[in-house]
């Protein structure tokens, strides 16, 4: 599972009202895929608002009941100035949906 996977949810869990989910970011900024990566990230984050939209999470929580949505992100890579600023944007725009977007730099460090 990964941002590349936009049609599965990487991680999925709960705390009390909220719907925690899981984006394991791979992907580099290098360059000219930058933009690439972004409209990547953006197919799979649109993918999990459908996901809370539809509320295809009954089908794993059916008794539960959520007030807040939470898309952790997690990075291998250093985000860039344009991926701070979508992230950033989207939250603006998404906070009316009780739905948050966190960023997490999850590269890990190998000593040579």
């Amino acid at each position: 599972m990964a941002v590349t996977d936009s049609d599965v949810v990487d991680g999925i869990a709960y705390d009390n009202e909220t719907l925690i989910m899981e984006i394991y970011d791979h992907l580099d900024f290098e360059g000219q895929f930058e933009f690439d990566h972004l409209a990547i990230l953006q197919d799979k984050i649109n993918k999990y608002l459908w996901f809370i939209d539809c509320k295809q999470y009954a089908d794993m929580y059916p008794d539960k009941e959520f007030n807040e949505y939470l898309i952790n992100i997690h990075f291998l890579h250093e985000l860039t100035e344009n991926c701070k600023k979508y992230i950033d944007v989207s939250n603006e725009k998404l906070s009316l949906s009780n739905v948050k977007i966190v960023p997490f730099l999850s590269r890990i460090k190998q000593d040579t």
